[in-house]
């Protein structure tokens, strides 16, 4: 992959002066994967999370919602709700409330932190732990209803399954984050 040019800061060190240079996102392969989930991320909050804070609960029989979510979108979503996973179906307000981080507040981090991780930006890190704790704690209380709860799954291998990423992408950006700092900057003498 073609590096893609960068401007290089120049700062006064001592007597002389030296710059940053970045790397490509390319040649941070951990960092690829999180912009790479983050993109999968943004299009479930966007679609699923969506459909399931804006409309309560979905069923068979729920008339025309007008253009969005697509027939599709909401067809394979009745399908999981009836096939796998009930509690989504069944919404309660609690559950809808939840889904509602999703594409107000979880959605614009999303697109800032593809941006900050693409760009090497240090100010991530607050945001990305904020970001982690309260998708991992949504998550604990989701599991637990979804396992234990008067709505439980009826497969929980696939439910294990789809909702995995849920429990390691949290984990993964935490460990990601404790890095200091937390990228490599290339310091290279300027002329």
């Amino acid at each position: 992959y073609a590096e893609i040019p960068r401007p290089c800061i120049s700062t006064l060190n001592a007597s002389y002066n030296v710059c940053t240079k970045m790397s490509s996102i390319w040649k941070r392969p951990m960092d690829l994967l999180l912009v790479v989930i983050f993109v999968n991320f943004m299009l479930i909050s966007a679609t699923i999370d969506y459909t399931q804070s804006m409309y309560g609960a979905v069923l068979k029989s729920s008339p025309e919602l007008g253009w969005w979510p697509p027939s599709l979108l909401l067809d394979t979503y009745v399908w999981w709700c009836d096939s796998v996973d009930p509690l989504l179906g069944h919404n309660p307000l609690w559950y809808e409330t939840m889904a509602m981080f999703s594409p107000c507040l979880y959605l614009p981090f999303y697109l800032v932190a593809i941006y900050a991780l693409i760009m090497e930006k240090e100010w991530i890190r607050i945001p990305s732990l904020c970001w982690a704790w309260g998708l991992l704690l949504c998550m604990i209380v989701i599991v637990r209803e979804e396992l234990y709860g008067e709505y439980s799954t009826k497969n929980v291998t696939l439910f294990a399954i789809a909702y995995g990423g849920y429990i390691l992408m949290p984990l993964t950006v935490m460990i990601r984050m404790i890095r200091s700092p937390l990228f490599k900057k290339n310091v290279i003498k300027a002329d």
